[in-house]
């Protein structure tokens, strides 16, 4: 008599994402990088640990949601491609844009920083979730990886 084998097949049903409801100043679409920076400055310009954060948007560039992907130490934040993606997709997102601040004020991105960001924008193109742009901000300054070429050098 032949042994049957029973295989049992794991289904994800729903994933649970909690989110947290909060009133935000910026209403309509992201038109300008300087509109887009503002953004990444309220939100984490004065923190004193590098934090990195992620502006999720819909087909017309409005806002569905704003995630802190990851907080980091003085100088430095680590946050890994499938975290910024699923927060993207479990957000409907079309569009999104990364920020991290320097606590420093020294705006100048890093090596790691160039390197992190062509990782992400390359993972976008495959996923079909735009990377409009990558800034770094502090309290009063920030510098955009748009403006700066990057994007056009990818």
């Amino acid at each position: 008599m032949v042994e049957q084998i029973q295989t049992i097949v794991t289904e994800i049903v729903r994933i649970k994402q909690v989110v947290i409801e909060r009133p935000i100043e910026y209403q309509g679409r992201i038109s300008s990088t300087k509109l887009a920076a503002q953004i990444g400055m309220a939100e984490i310009g004065d923190e004193a640990q590098e934090v990195f954060l992620l502006v999720v948007l819909n087909t017309q560039n409005e806002i569905n949601a704003i995630h802190r992907v990851f907080q980091g130490s003085l100088n430095s934040s680590v946050a890994q491609p499938r975290e910024i993606f699923r927060s993207a997709i479990l957000n409907n997102g079309d569009k999104i844009m990364l920020y991290h601040n320097h606590p420093s004020g020294n705006l100048e991105p890093s090596q790691a920083d160039l390197y992190f960001t062509a990782r992400i924008v390359e993972a976008g193109i495959i996923l079909g979730i735009e990377v409009l742009d990558h800034i770094i901000v502090s309290d009063r300054h920030w510098f955009s990886f748009k403006d700066f070429g990057f994007f056009e050098e990818i």
